[in-house]
């Protein structure tokens, strides 16, 4: 017996060999994958009390987001058209300063709605919004509960910064910032049947002083966990800690020994060559967002390079307030084309590399590969359905292109997380999704009335 057989699926395994398995089935156990095969094989050893006939279409693992500011979901279209700084001023901090917890909450259910509308199962919510709202905290961790995916809180926090722009709302005394952390490690920490996990989200490190990057470390270790980070953002942060500290906020993290495997650094828009080397040498995690890089125009990270020296990158949207959504299917069509341009070579990042940093290498820079970001016997069961009998995919000729340079998110049809069906035939069926909706506006127009935030309104409504 299964509690769940899916089956007449085109399976993209994702495995070592990469397998696609035509006319395909998973039967799922509780929360693990048990089987996988062809679907005669699979339904004459395996009853289920619940089947899904997938088709003919796409049964691939969930996508892993690897860095979003869920908080950012009430920001959409704030401060358009500008720089980081610009947009600082513009969209994060009447964003932040007028927020309040309840707000914060219904920010982090809208986002983990439109993860799973959008085919995600891991979302990390690199949360910096927390270190001026800690009151928050277990809030945050209540909407990731009942959201049901599998969420990585990184809760954000900074010391040190004004230098360099950071917000004197955003910064904390350093001992009540480590109080706060240990406080969050000890109560939520690999909990709700460990589909949450917390790790470590100092701002930047020219947000951070030396103090808080030692305790930081030390947090890490004795608590087992990740370390997240925005490194080498944008030229201008690249500069400022070449000018401050001597050499860029990458060299500067490995000088003070925080780069390594449980290191996921995101952007590294202006890594240089010996900075690649030295992420590829300590084998720290990246995280790709190259829609919110496009929209503030920091750059292109030089992404082949990383692959080529053997670094695990993920991919990610950024937060919903530097790209305007939280849906992985635009960044994935956008990440190879841009290093195509970028790169004058089409050959520069491929669908197959796309799909594995959306996916298994994407499960890998989350320090999750040994149980999601494939479809294989014994990994937890966080899958999706992928709809290709759509205008916009057929014909079809080859399904790994196809997911890369003609699906939308809107060909997800199911969501599975943790073997348990999250969306079917796209109804959310845990969550009130109008009531979502209705609750995050409020919370935007009572944020904007709060903070008299002046209306960006260029073109005249009538």
């Amino acid at each position: 017996m299964a509690d769940l057989v899916i089956y007449n699926a085109t399976i993209l395994t994702m495995d070592k060999k990469r397998r696609i398995i035509k006319d395909g089935a998973v039967a799922i156990s509780d929360t693990k994958i048990v089987a996988v095969g062809k679907t005669d094989d699979i339904k004459k050893e395996y009853k289920a009390d619940k089947e899904i006939d997938a088709n003919g279409n796409i049964l691939m693992p969930g996508l892993i987001n690897t860095h979003s500011h869920l908080f950012q979901s009430l920001g959409k279209n704030l401060g358009t058209d500008t720089d980081l700084l610009g947009w600082f001023k513009a969209a994060w901090a009447p964003l932040v300063m007028g927020m309040t917890k309840e707000d914060y909450y219904n920010a982090v259910l809208l986002g983990v709605l439109e993860a799973i509308k959008t085919g995600t199962t891991t979302v990390l919510g690199y949360e910096h919004a927390l270190n001026a709202h800690p009151d928050a905290a277990d809030l945050v961790v209540k909407a990731l509960q009942e959201s049901k995916i599998r969420g990585i809180l990184g809760y954000g926090y900074q010391d040190t910064g004004k230098d360099i722009g950071a917000p004197e709302i955003a910064l904390r005394d350093t001992n009540a910032i480590v109080k706060d952390l240990e406080y969050m490690l000890k109560k939520y920490h690999r909990t709700s049947n460990d589909l949450i996990r917390i790790w470590l989200a100092p701002g930047t490190m020219n947000w951070c002083s030396d103090e808080l990057i030692e305790e930081t470390k030390r947090l890490a270790r004795e608590y087992n966990t990740g370390i997240t980070i925005h490194m080498d953002e944008t030229r201008a942060e690249y500069e400022f800690s070449k000018k401050t500290r001597g050499v860029p906020e990458i060299a500067y993290a490995h000088k003070k020994g925080l780069l390594g495997p449980n290191m996921l650094a995101v952007h590294t828009v202006w890594a240089d060559d010996e900075e690649i080397k030295l992420l590829a040498e300590t084998d720290t995690k990246v995280s790709h967002n190259p829609l919110s890089n496009m929209y503030l125009a920091s750059g292109v990270a030089p992404i082949p390079k990383m692959l080529k020296a053997g670094i695990t990158v993920g991919i990610a949207t950024d937060g919903p307030t530097s790209n305007n959504n939280h849906d992985m299917f635009d960044v994935i069509r956008v990440t190879p084309l841009l290093q195509k341009v970028a790169n004058l070579d089409p050959k520069a990042l491929t669908a197959e590399q796309t799909l594995e940093m959306a996916t298994i290498m994407g499960a890998r820079a989350v320090l999750l590969d040994d149980l999601v970001g494939s479809i294989e016997v014994g990994k937890q069961a966080d899958l999706i359905i992928v709809d290709i009998h759509l205008p916009n995919t057929t014909p079809m000729a080859y399904h790994p292109a196809a997911l890369v340079y003609s699906a939308s998110s809107e060909n997800v049809t199911t969501t599975i997380v943790n073997g348990e069906i999250l969306m079917e035939n796209r109804k959310v069926l845990h969550l009130d999704e109008q009531a979502i909706l209705k609750n995050a506006q409020k919370s935007l127009d009572e944020i904007l009335e709060r903070t008299e935030h002046p209306e960006e309104i260029r073109w005249p409504y009538e």
